[in-house]
């Protein structure tokens, strides 16, 4: 298995031909009130041990050390093996060869500390080798290995919660760019210019995004935006009963349905244009509204389609396990 694109070689990382070799591999994901993990079989994504450790987000970097250092512990006692390589997906960004942690807005007493040493400090003697990678990346890079992307070498991951996340995944290789911060696909502009269109009057000229663009798609496709613009048109903000009603009958909760999907089609369509990526998968908590967005993001994306075959689109299969199955690829 190949290392992350854009990402520089590791010199301790073991031969190819030993990653080979290993059998099972442990990862962590560090999300905003819980450290999760497992380990999971190579040969075909079986899980052979998983558990979560609750943590406090706004606790030292020390603590949060000792936290995933407990349970990558249980994790190998539940399974009875030891791991020289541990995975880690957590939210921010880095500076791979150092693994200090440059920003976290989630968990600011991290700034400035590497997590690769303090991970391995806190798992003691001899000491691991520590994987770090974004937690968006790390569960696209899970979602292409065993979830919706088994089959296929390359797949974009769209998460569609508070915000839009994911990551690309090309030739079975994780996409992040010379600079590694390649796959923020909730910055993609959907809507530039929305001055005398349609948009105008749903939603208030509410388009501007924490990234100082206007027109985001974390704006216009996230759970957020999608109970902002049904509270606009008059509709529940309760996502799971407005999509209820999309699916019932053709009225105004489907009409917004489709339209959401339309912005969610134009995303998708500009990373084909960039990228060629063939199949997406769309997780999340609005993910599971995608049934009833697929009609306008088809719509989209064959609008404008030039010169290649049709992507798929897909439900994410992984749900909240796909960040620490991509980190515990990482070790690979």
């Amino acid at each position: 298995m190949s290392s992350p694109r854009g990402a520089e070689p590791d010199p301790e990382a073991p031969a190819a031909s030993g990653a080979a070799e290993r059998t099972a591999v442990l990862g962590i994901d560090v999300g905003g009130t819980t450290i999760k993990g497992g380990v999971v079989r190579v040969s075909d994504g079986g899980t052979l041990a998983a558990g979560h450790e609750p943590f406090d987000r706004a606790a030292p970097a020390a603590e949060i050390w000792g936290r995933i250092a407990a349970l990558v512990r249980r994790l190998e006692e539940a399974s009875g093996q030891r791991f020289e390589a541990v995975g880690v997906g957590c939210a921010g960004l880095f500076d791979r060869a150092s693994g200090e942690v440059l920003a976290s807005a989630n968990m600011p007493n991290l700034v400035g500390h590497s997590l690769t040493d303090g991970v391995a400090d806190a798992l003691g003697e001899p000491r691991r080798r520590v994987v770090l990678e974004n937690d968006a990346n790390a569960a696209a890079y899970g979602e292409q290995w065993f979830g919706a992307g088994i089959d296929v070498r390359d797949l974009a991951l769209v998460t569609l919660g508070t915000g839009v996340g994911g990551g690309i995944v090309l030739d079975d290789e994780l996409f992040l760019g010379p600079r590694g911060n390649a796959g923020e696909i909730g910055h993609v502009v959907v809507h530039p210019r929305p001055s005398g269109s349609i948009y105008d009057a749903e939603f208030h000229g509410d388009l501007v995004c924490d990234c100082g663009s206007y027109g985001c798609a974390e704006r216009l496709i996230s759970a957020t935006a999608a109970m902002r613009r049904a509270r606009a048109a008059g509709l529940t903000d309760d996502l799971p009963s407005l999509a209820a009603a999309a699916r019932a009958a053709d009225g105004p909760e489907r009409q917004l349905m489709r339209r959401i999907g339309r912005d969610l089609g134009a995303t998708l369509a500009t990373l084909v244009t960039l990228f060629d990526v063939g199949t997406f998968a769309i997780g999340g908590g609005f993910g599971a509204a995608l049934d009833v967005l697929l009609e306008g993001t088809r719509e989209v994306m064959e609008e404008r389609r030039y010169g290649t075959e049709p992507a798929t689109v897909l439900p994410a299969r992984l749900g909240s396990d796909a960040g620490w199955i991509g980190a515990a690829r990482l070790t690979l």
